[in-house]
């Protein structure tokens, strides 16, 4: 399996970063659920998890992405199940995605698990607003201009993962269904994703201290991403580490375990990421004439201070549910 991984690893070294449909997580090694539904429940953990990012700040329209997450493991049957809530906002177009998933869960002879799951859920994209077009009088930019359009289409996805305590590596695709978004005459194509991910846990000589690399390759065969991350974890209580995505970023990442508060741990985790694409250099934006004619001032200086992003992580184990239906106390049985 190590050198599986390490061939992965390798094939990723020829293949460049580029512009996604989907959104964009820096802590994407604590987000496996949300781009394959094979890994839902397969730690066999129940878990919330809340992703918060900012990314391009001081970039005007720059994208605001925030999801939740949750998952639950159903050993009892071999299964698990979860949910992914996304808003996502770039520029004048706004996104909604929600989807149920669920895995069932082979045991292989060594131990380890694979997951086999299947999601499904809605998209709603919208977009809004005065903007500036080539061609202010093109008769399909016109439902656009000054006004919103909608639309809401299906989102299928499926995912393969297999899991051991020590490695994971997954294959998934997403928005499966070939469609268009219905924005009355301009209808841009929904593209499907491919995603890659897997990651090693190696205990250092000293036990209380243990290197986590993993990486994350997003494609829709138009544009490719590549992450390749690196973590230091101190006894599960505090970690941190970097992570590079190709041609876009370099991502510093820390995170720590609050304890004694809850009955589990919740894990927090922030990361920064420094923009190293041509985003980062100073340019002017030039704001549209609105309905009214108004003109704003040129934004001078518009440029990325990079990325912020936080996670927010709350896991327990779920007592297994007895096999009969009802349990009555014999203490109380005759009141």
């Amino acid at each position: 399996m190590k050198r599986i991984l390490l061939t992965i690893l390798a094939l990723q070294a020829a293949v460049f970063a580029g512009a996604q449909q989907d959104v964009q997580f820096s802590q994407n090694r604590f987000l496996n659920t949300s781009v394959n539904p094979g890994a839902a429940g397969i730690r066999g953990v129940d878990c919330f998890g809340l992703t918060l990012r900012q990314q391009w700040i001081g970039f005007e329209g720059r994208p605001t992405t925030g999801m939740l997450t949750y998952e639950k493991a159903l050993p009892q049957y071999n299964m698990g199940v979860g949910g992914v809530l996304v808003f996502d906002q770039i520029g004048l177009e706004s996104s909604v995605f929600f989807k149920a998933n669920g895995a069932y869960h082979l045991t292989l002879s060594n131990g380890a698990k694979l997951g086999l799951g299947l999601d499904i859920g809605i998209i709603n994209k919208q977009i809004s607003g005065d903007f500036i077009a080539g061609v202010m009088t093109d008769p399909d930019l016109a439902p656009l201009l000054g006004g919103s359009q909608s639309s809401i289409n299906v989102d299928l996805g499926v995912g393969a993962f297999y899991y051991t305590p020590e490695l994971y590596f997954g294959i998934s695709g997403q928005k499966l269904i070939p469609q268009k978004v219905a924005w009355g005459s301009v209808q841009p194509q929904i593209r499907p994703h491919t995603y890659f991910v897997g990651g090693y846990n190696y205990v250092l000589p000293n036990p209380d201290f243990t290197l986590k690399p993993s990486f994350l390759v997003k494609t829709d065969f138009t544009a490719t991403q590549v992450d390749v991350n690196l973590i230091v974890d101190y006894k599960t209580k505090v970690w941190a580490g970097a992570s590079y995505r190709i041609q876009d970023a370099i991502v510093f990442m820390a995170g720590y375990s609050i304890e004694n508060v809850l009955p589990n741990p919740l894990k927090i985790g922030l990361a920064y990421d420094f923009t190293t694409q041509n985003l980062r250099k100073p340019g002017d934006f030039e704001y549209p004439i609105d309905a009214q004619g108004n003109v704003q001032p040129t934004k001078q200086n518009n440029r990325s201070y990079g990325a912020v992003e936080l996670n927010i992580r709350y896991c327990f184990i779920a007592p297994v549910k007895p096999p009969y239906g009802e349990y009555i106390d014999p203490l109380f049985g005759n009141n």
